[in-house]
């Protein structure tokens, strides 16, 4: 927080509007921190507004002659750990509540400021010096943090941006006073003062507000995906799969030929029953691995239920269509040979259904058509693909 004299300024009242909002942001926290006691994040993040507060009063209690030692170094020492409260919460975040944070080095980092702080502070400009390169640190240090959290994207930007545009404040404001360490400060340094200033509150009070915005769509996010997607796979289960390609063809595949296939993993119920569940599940993770791998950005992929898994392919010629069908077979025999370490010789069969133009079609009947294929596959001695013509 820049060391200038508060009553040149005519930001009181913004100054305590932002002070009044980050107590407000802090509450709310604590509230959430009761509601979701497993989410120790809420708890960081809370006490890192409380101190913010705390200390920007302490830091203007200079204006009534408060004893340094408080108005200073105290004040200093507090406003350093808003932005190291703000990493830590996001580590409990990102990897969890059981995360254990770096205590060691961060306690020697804490140690050094304070020493540093408490040495110097009689010194011109030291104090804030110091407290600026240690806030430009923490600030940092989240957007590291941050670089590993993939969703929400558009906010988990918005905070990087803000606590980077944080962290370059500080270093301006490290970059003015060394300019001008042997002497006064010139009129136009103490207006960039007031401007570093008022950034300095307005960013700190945008990442208090983001954080549980953060929190909460990353959890929408994720509650979605776990509506969506197969636990096991990760690919779309039956539900999402069958109401996003039939959305897709009745709005778009209407003219264009079509491809659906139903495919599922050879002799399965044997490689549990000698081998175990768990090399089963390795199995179907490894068999949806390939298959999503090797299928095209068009394609629609989904687990319809146990070994089972379909596929629909919009827009593609029949002979494509056996391509892409043969080369499926092919790479799971290749590849899935060996799983988790035991030989299964892992293959599948197919069944499709092919259909010129998909209008006037129903695609639970093309389902179960191209169901019926996949049958005929198994009964020609599996680890083949059967192609019929819509009916």
């Amino acid at each position: 927080m820049p060391d200038i004299d508060l009553t040149t300024l005519d930001l009181t009242t913004l100054i305590a509007l932002t002070l009044v909002i980050n107590l407000l942001v802090a509450a709310y926290m604590v509230l959430l921190a009761k509601l979701q006691p497993q989410q120790t994040a809420f708890r960081h993040w809370a006490l890192s507004c409380f101190i913010f507060v705390l200390a920007s009063v302490l830091a203007a209690s200079r204006l009534y002659q408060v004893p340094p030692l408080l108005s200073v170094v105290l004040a200093h020492a507090l406003l350093a750990l808003p932005p190291l409260l703000v990493g830590s919460g996001l580590a409990h975040f990102i990897h969890g509540p059981h995360y254990q944070l770096p205590l060691r080095p961060l306690g020697f980092c804490a140690a050094i400021y304070l020493f540093l702080l408490s040495i110097s502070y009689p010194l011109s400009h030291s104090a804030t010096l110091l407290n600026a390169a240690a806030i430009a640190a923490a600030c940092i240090w989240c957007v590291v943090l941050l670089q590993s959290v993939k969703q929400p994207q558009f906010v988990n930007r918005l905070l990087q941006a803000v606590l980077a545009l944080h962290a370059l404040t500080m270093l301006a404001e490290i970059g003015l006073y060394l300019s001008h360490w042997h002497s006064a400060l010139p009129p136009q340094a103490a207006m960039l003062l007031q401007l570093m200033l008022l950034s300095h509150l307005l960013l700190t009070t945008m990442a208090a507000v983001l954080l549980p915005l953060l929190f909460f769509i990353s959890r929408e996010q994720l509650l979605m995906q776990q509506a969506d997607l197969d636990e096991l796979t990760l690919l779309p289960n039956r539900r999402h799969f069958l109401r996003e390609s039939a959305a897709y063809l009745s709005l778009q595949g209407a003219d264009a030929p079509l491809s659906i296939m139903m495919l599922d993993l050879d002799h399965f119920k044997a490689i549990n029953d000698n081998f175990g569940h768990a090399v089963g599940d390795v199995a179907l993770q490894q068999v949806a691995a390939i298959l999503a791998q090797q299928l095209r950005k068009t394609d629609f992929i989904g687990r319809l239920g146990g070994e089972e898994f379909a596929i629909v392919m919009p827009d593609t010629a029949e002979a494509e269509a056996q391509r892409i069908s043969q080369r499926l077979r092919q790479q799971v025999e290749q590849q899935a040979r060996i799983v988790d370490g035991k030989v299964l010789g892992l293959t599948i069969s197919i069944g499709a259904i092919y259909v010129q133009q998909f209008s006037h079609m129903d695609f639970q009947t093309l389902l179960k058509q191209a169901d019926e294929a996949l049958y005929e596959s198994k009964r020609n001695g599996r680890n083949t693909v059967t192609f019929y013509y819509a009916r």
